[in-house]
């Protein structure tokens, strides 16, 4: 009997430190273990789908470009303005136009650096264009009226160097020979381009692909 009746306490105790063990609250029911997680972040909105185009090789309006010059007064252009800017997926270089002449004939060459030879002194371009790498264009139109055809002369900028644009780092008026001029554009890489013509006002347009 003594030791049925020990067994017994022995029983009883262990049941009372058992019931001592719950967690607080009496239920006995184990509290969740909480994990580390990393705060979500927000994923970034899928940046605009750009189709591509243009080349990134030589191109001209016509085999005969250069002799589309035009200096009859009832037929000529003169350069007004130009002015560069950002779109969604290309940056843009216009030259604007006055007169009632249609499209210029056009030429133009990349480059795979920023520095080129002139015409029609065959001289390096001297300081070089701002950027790694450039496009050569050229126009049968006298960038200024007032040169030879006695119309107004160029007022806007010669240069522009802009800020906040992915690939145009320079634009520059290089000069003009028997009506033919040039315009430097300095990018920072080599990329593909277009040229377009457009009218009210008369702007031939250079867009410069950078989706």
């Amino acid at each position: 009997m003594r030791g049925t009746g020990f067994h017994l306490a022995v029983v009883a105790l262990s049941l009372t430190l058992l019931g001592g063990c719950t967690a607080p609250g009496g239920d006995g029911t184990p509290s969740p273990t909480s994990s580390a997680t990393e705060p979500t972040t927000p994923s970034p909105s899928p940046s605009p789908s750009c189709e591509a185009f243009g080349t990134t090789e030589a191109s001209v309006s016509s085999e005969d470009w250069s002799a589309q010059l035009r200096t009859d007064p009832s037929q000529a252009l003169w350069g007004v303005t130009m002015r560069v800017g950002g779109h969604e997926c290309y940056e843009r270089f216009t030259f604007e136009f006055d007169g009632i002449g249609a499209m210029p004939g056009w030429a133009v060459a990349p480059h795979e650096g920023s520095q080129f030879n002139l015409d029609p002194s065959d001289l390096p371009l001297t300081p070089p264009l701002a950027g790694t790498a450039a496009l050569e264009l050229d126009f049968a139109a006298w960038y200024d009226g007032s040169l030879t055809i006695d119309e107004p002369a160029f007022a806007g900028p010669e240069q522009i160097l802009p800020t906040g644009l992915e690939a145009i780092r320079e634009v520059r008026i290089l000069g003009a020979f028997e009506g033919i001029s040039q315009i430097g554009i300095g990018l920072d890489k080599a990329r593909p381009y277009r040229v377009t013509w457009l009218e009210e006002p008369k702007r031939l347009v250079v867009d410069v692909y950078v989706g």
